[in-house]
């Protein structure tokens, strides 16, 4: 029986976080996105239409919304008292505000980077989770494990979609504003740990800052990244500057396979 839940949920008993890699959960969840990934693009993503592509990211904006509340709610009523720790501005949760944004602004412009920021970067924020999901994934709390899985697969899908209705992947230099965007992002996310750190914004009974790491940079807190890990303790600039190298070069493959897959469309049109 023990057997059983380390495999299907984790260890309940130790309380541990679970389910795992590769548990139930996890293949289930994977198998669930790809067959809504597919579907969404499948049946709107081919139309190719700016209106339905609006109407698309605002469903997946008004989810995200959705999400964000719920989980604010549920750890602010377990823990009593808010946590910085759980302020939304990680790299996965920075597409609530990005699409959000894209549906309301009137300028087309300004819209289309905002899509290719989703399509790009966005996308990786959930390719990450969905892959190695062990860090959001909890024994009790089963409703923030399924709450994870539907974030992350919703930036997937999401992602996809906009490459398919809007043909990205074509040219380059779509990844540059985007780039910008991004490490805009990391500043922000750099200053606002260390502001709430130094100001002391956290409860008495926790650090100063309630260990909040926003894209989980901060120079406070070790990071929750495996490899930069290491990387963190011998130099934070070079951390940082490794951070951004890497999620950059997830995002230049996720262009290139969207590349290679359009040539192929492309030349099987004519």
């Amino acid at each position: 029986m023990q057997f059983f839940l380390d495999w299907t949920w984790g260890d309940i008993n130790a309380g541990d976080v679970g389910p795992g890699m590769f548990s139930w959960f996890h293949i289930l969840s994977l198998v669930l996105m790809v067959i809504f990934t597919v579907a969404i693009c499948k049946i709107w993503g081919t139309k190719h239409n700016p209106k339905t592509d609006r109407v698309v990211v605002g469903v997946f904006a008004v989810l995200l919304v959705l999400c964000e509340v719920f989980k604010q709610l549920f750890w602010y009523a377990f823990y009593g008292y808010y946590r910085w720790e759980i302020f939304p501005f990680q790299f996965c949760s920075v597409p609530i505000y990005i699409s959000v944004f894209a549906v309301l602004v009137p300028s087309d412009k300004v819209r289309e980077v905002c899509y290719r920021f989703l399509a790009f970067f966005g996308i990786i924020g959930g390719i990450a989770v969905m892959a190695v999901p062990t860090a959001v994934l909890y024994t009790y709390f089963v409703s923030i494990s399924i709450h994870s899985m539907v974030w992350h697969a919703i930036l997937i899908a999401m992602g996809a979609y906009l490459i398919v209705s809007r043909g990205y992947g074509r040219r380059f230099k779509e990844l540059l504003v985007p780039f910008y965007m991004y490490l805009g992002c990391i500043a922000t996310a750099i200053v606002g740990n260390i502001l709430v750190y130094k100001l002391h914004l956290g409860t008495e009974a926790c650090q100063p800052g309630d260990n909040l790491s926003m894209f989980y940079i901060s120079p406070y807190y070790p990071t929750q990244l495996p490899v930069l890990g290491m990387v963190q303790e011998f130099s934070y600039p070079l951390f940082v500057l490794c951070y951004i190298a890497f999620f950059s070069g997830l995002t230049l493959l996720v262009w290139k396979t969207a590349n290679i897959a359009w040539k192929a469309v492309d030349k099987n049109r004519k």
